[in-house]
């Protein structure tokens, strides 16, 4: 996709910064040579107290947490490579098993997207640009620069122009968004469909502030950091 960038740029930001969401897949890795790398999950996070991580996978479940240890904590945002280091301060089996971690200082980052890309579900159509023969299809992966979608055949040559129409909603306003897209890749899928690359082409001002409102929002909606 057009909006993948190589910058070697690591920075140190705050961990609210990051706009962790609920359900985002990390390593943790406790802070001795040797140690093994577990996945977990990003529950949620109060700034300045403590975050909460979930076990992800059989394996994890047998994980023991060593507690007054530190440990690294690694993940990616949809836009940038993250760390931290954290002390797990307690394990609780109830209501649910997760462990909680002292709230870092500050996290390492490195931008690999010029845009936040989010997961989604949205139903759309495209056509080739100016012919009205739209096909349904769903825009999994959604960025202001860009789109995923899966679609039921296959769309036609790498750099062909599609209108891609989907619904957004704007404050208590909901719409139809018709952009200009230019396809980047085409690839065949497990179950038969195409999940297909898209870039946005010659966007307008409006269209650029309603992108980045639309997805905005959903990075908002999505995130999980309390304010103390």
């Amino acid at each position: 996709m057009p909006d993948d960038l190589n910058d070697d740029e690591l920075l140190e930001v705050s961990l609210k910064s990051l706009r962790l969401r609920p359900g985002l897949f990390l390593t943790i890795q406790r802070m001795r040579e040797g140690a093994p790398v577990h996945e977990a999950q990003f529950i949620a996070a109060i700034e300045g107290k403590g975050v909460m991580l979930t076990p992800s996978g059989m394996d994890s479940l047998k994980t023991e947490v060593v507690l007054g240890e530190a440990y690294l904590i690694q993940g990616f945002t949809g836009q940038s490579d993250f760390s931290f280091t954290a002390v797990a301060l307690n394990v609780f089996k109830a209501p649910f098993a997760h462990v909680l971690f002292a709230y870092p200082a500050t996290a390492k980052a490195k931008q690999v997207r010029k845009s936040m890309r989010m997961k989604t579900a949205l139903p759309a159509t495209i056509s080739p640009s100016g012919q009205n023969n739209p096909i349904e299809i769903s825009i999994v992966d959604l960025s202001v620069a860009g789109a995923m979608i899966l679609s039921p055949r296959s769309l036609g040559v790498i750099g062909g122009l599609f209108d891609l129409v989907f619904p957004i909603r704007f404050d208590d306003v909901h719409s139809n968004l018709n952009l200009v897209t230019k396809l980047r890749h085409n690839n065949g899928t497990d179950n038969d469909e195409r999940k297909i690359g898209l870039s946005f082409e010659n966007l307008s001002r409006e269209h650029k502030l309603l992108l980045n409102y639309f997805v905005g929002r959903i990075t908002e909606e999505n995130s999980f950091i309390i304010e103390p």
